[in-house]
């Protein structure tokens, strides 16, 4: 009998310790897994913002190229005395369309780019008040304002842009060598 009752009880502890056991494993399984989808959606909410980081540091480049030029335009013309309203309109649509992706860029990009970034729309903003002061007929108020000085500075602010530029890229890890 009592063979017979240690015969029961072995088969019932034993069923127990074998739900437990499983109990156990599946527990791991499971947290094992929420751990896994934790990373993967870490993993994919960085590679989103990488992803508008670096849209955002090509549409600020490119507004920024496209704001230059247009004021490297506008000199050759304010030189040749041939600005039309069209120039002024173009030039005009390039700094806004600056300012809008410079407000972008202030709400996303690093404070370490946003300096960079902040001293070449200032520079490019003061270039264009140079140009339209001089375009209105308005004096320089300061000897680097005369439109020889404002073309040597729209000349040596490609050295700006591309510091931005490169900024910008290791930013979001582009090697330099790629460059």
């Amino acid at each position: 009998m009592v063979i017979a009752f240690l015969g029961i009880v072995g088969t019932l502890v034993s069923g127990l310790m074998t739900q437990r056991l499983a109990e156990r494993v599946k527990s791991k399984e499971l947290d094992h897994s929420e751990r896994q989808r934790a990373e993967e959606r870490q993993y994919e909410a960085k590679r989103a913002m990488a992803e508008t980081l670096r849209a955002c540091y090509v549409i600020l480049n490119t507004a920024s190229l496209d704001y230059h030029s247009e004021l490297n335009n506008f000199w050759y013309a304010l030189r040749a005395g041939r600005v039309t309203d069209d120039l002024r309109s173009r030039l005009d649509d390039a700094r806004r369309e600056h300012r809008a992706r410079y407000s972008e860029a202030q709400m996303r990009v690093p404070d370490d780019v946003l300096a960079t970034v902040d001293k070449v729309h200032r520079g490019l903003n003061r270039m264009y008040g140079i140009l339209k002061r001089l375009d209105g007929g308005i004096p320089p108020r300061r000897e680097d304002e005369s439109l020889e000085q404002v073309h040597t500075q729209i000349v040596t602010f490609w050295d700006q842009l591309g510091e931005m530029r490169q900024i910008m890229r290791r930013s979001i890890g582009v090697p330099p060598e790629i460059a």
